[in-house]
């Protein structure tokens, strides 16, 4: 409750008035709230609904269970491939095929990764099975359709092609390993294991075709060169020889022969860069073709950033690389002096700056990862990053060679001015000669090239080898019965919390003695739920018809526990103020039903045992219940006396207590409300004080009906009757405010049909209830 106006009870008796006073209280639902965070308090909540969160655990671990049971299980098969994609057979290999069709035979690890999942690859394993016809529906249902009314069929290609994909998992277990797990889903556990193998040798079968292919490709390249070169030489030969027999000159001299010997250097190195520059361009068209099948625009963007960062640089590097192999052109044996001339020596350190600054240019390109700057992608950044390291790096060679293949040309021109001022018939033999020497320097080349190759070819592999095969798994990896059987627990704890939260934080009603422990309204006791009693064990009354009910219950068992709390309840009321009771006590309540009358009656019995003359009146004249409780009837009453209709010797009937007797409501009144207000009914009051000890009163409900508004403001003592986990939190409180209101002496409230089993707050501590409730019927 909010503000609430709290009586000073310091010294007060019958006649004394009261001063009020404002009292800051928590709010019951506050305290609810508070409730909910205290540890004890959720302790006993789960305690309280022990059962019930069993029940349904149980519930969803065998729902769990169930499940797993209805689920098609499905089978994984792993194996592992180590792929050296780096280089393929042999260094050597690798490098004449590069020059000589300007595909190399090496790739990366991502770019293999992305061939394992790419639907080709799918179809090649597809293509497979199907050639293969591996077994029946139940041992590979890949191969196979069912329609609706189970009828099997052959699937096609494309769905074949297609399942095999999906299903088809391609991993790497660690960044910086080379090895991969190929795995394959299934309902059969056979088909698992059969298509990762399956899938691992073809790889390997597929690749290790793609090399020697290539090298195939290579050695009839090859060969076709060396048929066209040994052409070449033979007719360069014949003409030599022809020239010699028809001139006579035979023999060049020392300086024809140097220039001879340079011109065909120079020829031989020009040829060699020529090719490894078209080996170059066709790598970098490669590159570029496969970064804009990543992203399209890649390329023209990774030009665009190369060039003005990088180009100045290169042309320096093309300048200076054109002047050295000038000079060494024209000193062929400058190098071998003690010291080396001072221009080739600021050649050679100017060509390694400009080089080493040409590499910190391309590093800035990157970022720490390896990855290019103008990327924000990250799905295939490994093989972005690769693809460009490796662009920027074959642009360098490119413009290195394209500088060595001027400065070559260059010089070519030079020599071939120095050839052409030579006699007639010496220039003639020069060229004859260089064309010779020329052939068959290439002839060599070729010849050896295609030697290597046809040794080589035949050794060439893949790149993958098969690590471990795949095994047929004997467990399914789903489902997983103890995930699922967890999951179950798990939601049943969900859905039992869920069920408690409804119930306990949603529930309006007085659920819990907490919110009742206030400093200015006791709780005089806790009355348990009155036990069931068979109509053959019920006692008959004495001084009344038919049998004692279950509401009476001190007048039917004594020993019971609703007996002692009704006992505790009037040792309370007689020692609350002093050592005398009340002389007039007034029972209500919130709301209808919340066991008043039971309360009353029982309160009555306990009084009158002890020896107090008792009075027990009903003035709920709407729903009178007292007469049935002690076996009499209602025809006659209180409001047949007070409108002079019977005398007060009539009035009063007698209980099986001798000191207890009982005035019941009477006739039904047209005004309830002004009954109570009569000088009649004030008059007869006073005059029953003055014979009895003690005189309870029954009253309707405060909360709902106000007809007992001046009896409960002129009784002694007031006691508030509130029903366990049945009357409402707000009419509760405001009927304590209008208690308050009307300045009635509030001696405390009564908790009606308690269950200590039911019970979370820590009113007098945890468990206090259920200890007491328990050692009392071991004691008793």
């Amino acid at each position: 409750m909010s503000d609430i106006i709290r009586s000073d009870r310091e010294g007060r008796g019958p006649n004394n008035g009261s001063k009020f006073e404002f009292v800051p209280t928590t709010p019951m639902s506050n305290q609810a709230q508070e409730n909910s965070l205290n540890p004890k308090y959720l302790v006993s909540l789960i305690l309280k609904y022990k059962w019930l969160i069993l029940l349904f655990v149980i519930l969803g671990g065998t729902g769990a269970w169930f499940y797993a049971d209805t689920v098609t299980p499905t089978y994984e098969s792993t194996g592992t491939i180590l792929i050296n994609a780096g280089t393929s057979g042999d260094d050597e290999l690798s490098k004449i095929i590069s020059q000589t069709t300007g595909v190399g035979t090496s790739s990366t690890l991502a770019n293999e990764v992305q061939v394992l999942r790419s639907r080709d690859f799918a179809r090649q394993i597809a293509r497979s099975l199907i050639e293969e016809e591996p077994g029946d529906y139940r041992d590979f249902p890949v191969l196979w359709n069912e329609d609706e009314n189970g009828n099997i069929s052959r699937a096609s290609e494309e769905a074949v092609t297609g399942r095999i994909r999906r299903n088809l998992s391609i991993v790497r277990p660690e960044r910086d390993s080379e090895l991969l797990e190929v795995s394959f889903e299934s309902p059969s556990p056979i088909e698992t294991s059969h298509i990762s193998n399956k899938a691992m040798e073809i790889y390997v079968e597929s690749s290790t075709q793609e090399n020697r292919r290539a090298a195939e490709l290579t050695a009839e390249f090859l060969e076709r060169e060396k048929r066209d070169i040994e052409q070449k030489l033979q007719e360069s030969e014949r003409r030599l020889q022809e020239f010699m027999d028809n001139t006579g000159i035979v023999q060049m001299d020392e300086q024809a022969s140097g220039i001879v010997t340079r011109q065909t250097s120079i020829e031989m190195e020009l040829q060699q860069v020529n090719l490894e520059l078209e080996s170059v361009n066709q790598a970098i068209q490669n590159h570029e073709q496969r970064m804009e099948s990543l992203k399209p625009g890649l390329s023209e963007q990774f030009s665009e950033a190369v060039g003005p960062r990088i180009r100045n640089s290169q042309e320096q590097l093309a300048r200076y690389e054109s002047e050295r192999t000038l000079i060494l052109t024209k000193n062929p044996n400058v190098r071998e002096r003690e010291t080396t001339p001072p221009r080739l020596k600021y050649l050679d350190e100017e060509i390694e700056r400009v080089k080493n600054e040409i590499r910190e240019l391309s590093a800035q390109l990157f970022t720490e990862d390896e990855e290019y700057t103008g990327m924000d992608s990250e799905e295939r950044a490994q093989m972005i990053a690769t693809i460009q390291t490796r662009l920027t790096e074959l642009r360098i060679q490119q413009n290195q060679l394209q500088s060595r293949s001027q400065a070559l040309a260059q010089s070519k021109e030079e020599i071939d001015q120095d050839l052409n001022s030579l006699p007639e018939g010496m220039m003639q033999l020069a060229r004859l000669q260089r064309d010779v020497a020329l052939n068959e320097e290439l002839f060599v080349n070729v010849s050896e090239n295609y030697a290597e190759m046809s040794v080589l070819k035949q050794s060439q592999f893949g790149f993958g080898r098969i690590v471990d095969s795949a095994l047929t798994p004997t467990i399914p990896v789903s489902p997983n019965k103890k995930i699922l059987l967890i999951i179950g627990i798990m939601l049943g704890g969900i859905v039992s919390g869920g069920f408690i939260f409804i119930r306990e934080f949603m529930d309006n009603s007085v659920n819990n003695l907490e919110m009742l422990k206030t400093s200015y309204l006791p709780l005089l006791a806790a009355v348990p739920v009155l036990d069931k009693v068979s109509k053959k064990s019920k006692k008959s009354f004495k001084n009344g018809s038919g049998k004692i009910p279950d509401e009476l219950v001190l007048l039917r068992d004594r020993s019971n526990l609703a007996s002692e709390a009704i006992r505790r309840l009037k040792n309370n009321l007689i020692y609350q103020n002093g050592d005398y009771p009340p002389k007039t006590i007034a029972i209500t309540s919130a709301e209808k039903g919340d066991g008043k009358s039971t309360v009353v009656s029982n309160l009555a019995v306990s009084f009158a045992e002890d020896g107090y003359k008792t009075l027990l009146i009903d003035t709920d004249f709407r729903r009178p219940k007292l007469h049935s409780y002690f076996g009499h009837d209602n025809e006659s009453g209180l409001t047949d006396y007070l409108s002079g209709r019977i005398k007060l010797v009539k009035l009063m009937k007698d209980t099986d207590i001798n000191m207890l007797k009982l005035i019941t409501s009477g006739g039904r009144h047209e005004a309830p409300d002004t009954v109570v207000n009569s000088k009649k009914f004030n008059d007869f009051l006073n005059q029953m004080e003055e014979v009895f000890d003690i005189i309870i009163l029954d009253t309707p409900p405060f909360g709902i009906v106000s007809d007992s508004t001046a009896l409960l403001k002129r009784a002694k003592s007031t006691v508030l009757v509130t029903k366990y986990r049945k009357t409402n939190r707000g009419v509760f409180q405001k009927t304590v405010e209008d208690l308050e209101r009307i300045n009635a002496n509030i001696s405390g409230i009564v908790v009606n049909g308690f269950d200590h089993k039911k019970e979370t707050s820590g009113y007098y501590g945890s468990g206090y209830y259920k200890s007491m409730y328990e050692s009392y019927e071991s004691y008793v």
